[in-house]
């Protein structure tokens, strides 16, 4: 039961990790930072690098 709260609250949020984002598209992680680097969906917070969701969805939505 706990999972299923914890899957429900990974889907509403706006920013997500690197890893995490490895973890749902099947790429690695030198993949998603070399795509992250030409791309606009990266976001830093402090020493942090996250991934814009709403942005990355939209830029895979234009590749196929």
């Amino acid at each position: 039961m706990i999972h299923k709260k914890t899957q429900a609250a990974d889907n509403d949020k706006i920013l997500i990790s690197v890893k995490e984002t490895c973890e749902l598209t099947g790429l690695s992680e030198k993949t998603m930072r070399t795509l992250m680097k030409n791309n606009t969906f990266m976001v830093r917070i402090g020493r942090r690098t996250l991934i814009d969701k709403k942005k990355f969805q939209k830029w895979i939505d234009r590749q196929s």
